[in-house]
């Protein structure tokens, strides 16, 4: 557990900048500017209280300013969580934070609530160092910054010390074609170990509505039922070992978060992983901002019909799984060893075909 203290970002559109900046953030940086801004357009006027500049928020056909949509942002995030039961009193909150604009928005806007609407629970925030050249340590920074500028507790767990591998090393093995996947499978894996280690009631992830869509998108196409039922804004334990996870910002879109942040002076990574360059998530994503630009609220659509007509049908038809616990770690699993265990054991038999100078010592 590290300490408080530490500075604020500096300025109010505080933000850490890097190499190879994402495509995807550069798009929608273009969306803050405000309508007419640095042309002979007349000036777009907040919705509610007639101020300028004003920012258009095209599903929603309205443009507000920046201290009003700050208020909107909020007001929908405590609208989710109350209707979906997300927390109650007294409750621990793990929040995983990556130093992205969207977990640095849910850190700051679950701050926001425990000191007006949940006063009674706390916050730590989580972050993993995945030992990424030039990427993971800047994550770090930023996290530390912010937890700091707003005197959250955090936990930082460094996956090379901690673990004796990092996620570059993934890359040697079969599962480098999908690296993201395996690394998620660690993040979700360590992630729930964390909290349940910290005796968390609750795991804030920062999953927002593109995410939700993507994944959504990928699932249908390969009609992966078992797998489309779990995608929801709460995923309730069903056992002992398992935390709560919650998804605060899943009805917010990534330019939601973007302003959000920025209107908050909060400084976020905007460097795309070097890893993830050229995945399909990726592709997938752009493909479905080129469908919202050509139908506003395509994405709220979606999602609310998987939500509201196919998800209760659906879990109709699908039992829930009984989760064992894995021979190996100990940790809630579907089967006799768990998607984390698994693909350590492929990392240790890939390691141990290595000379004996440039081997690893895995920690499992």
């Amino acid at each position: 557990m590290q300490g408080l203290g530490g500075i604020r970002g500096k300025g109010a559109w505080a933000r850490c900048h890097g190499p190879r900046e994402s495509s995807r953030i550069r798009d929608l940086d273009k969306w803050l500017k405000p309508a007419g801004y640095g042309c002979e357009a007349e000036m777009t006027r907040c919705r509610f209280c007639g101020g300028s500049p004003a920012y258009v928020i095209e599903h929603a056909g309205m443009s507000l300013c920046k201290d009003c949509f700050i208020k909107y942002y909020e007001k929908k995030v405590y609208k989710t969580i109350l209707k979906h039961g997300m927390l109650k009193d007294a409750d621990k909150v793990a929040v995983a934070v990556s130093g992205g604009k969207d977990s640095v928005a849910l850190l700051k806007v679950l701050h926001r609530m425990a000191s007006e609407r949940f006063p009674s629970i706390s916050l730590i925030a989580v972050h993993i160092n995945l030992g990424i050249p030039g990427y993971s340590d800047r994550c770090q920074a930023v996290v530390e910054d912010v937890c700091r500028s707003l005197g959250v507790n955090y936990l930082i767990y460094d996956l090379g010390r901690e673990e004796g591998y990092t996620i570059p090393d993934l890359r040697s093995t079969a599962l480098g074609r999908r690296i993201c996947g395996a690394c998620g499978t660690v993040k979700r894996y360590l992630m729930n170990k964390l909290a349940y280690e910290i005796e968390a009631d609750r795991l804030a992830t920062g999953h927002n509505l593109d995410d939700t869509v993507e994944l959504l998108l990928e699932f249908y196409l390969r009609g992966s039922v078992e797998e489309i039922v779990r995608v929801k804004p709460v995923a309730w334990s069903n056992h002992p070992k398992l935390v709560t996870k919650i998804k605060p910002l899943i009805e917010l879109t990534e330019r939601e978060n973007l302003y959000y942040v920025m209107a908050q002076g909060l400084p976020i990574l905007e460097t795309e992983c070097p890893l993830a360059k050229g995945s399909r998530m990726l592709r997938r994503k752009k493909l479905i901002d080129m469908i919202e630009r050509e139908i506003p609220g395509f994405k709220h659509t979606f999602y609310k019909s998987h939500l509201k007509r196919l998800l209760p049908k659906l879990e109709q038809a699908v039992e829930e799984p009984e989760l064992a616990e894995c021979q190996l770690c100990g940790m809630p699993a579907l089967s006799k060893t768990c998607s984390y265990c698994k693909l350590i054991t492929k990392l240790k038999a890939k390691t141990s075909s290595q000379p004996q100078a440039t081997q690893k010592q895995i920690r499992r």
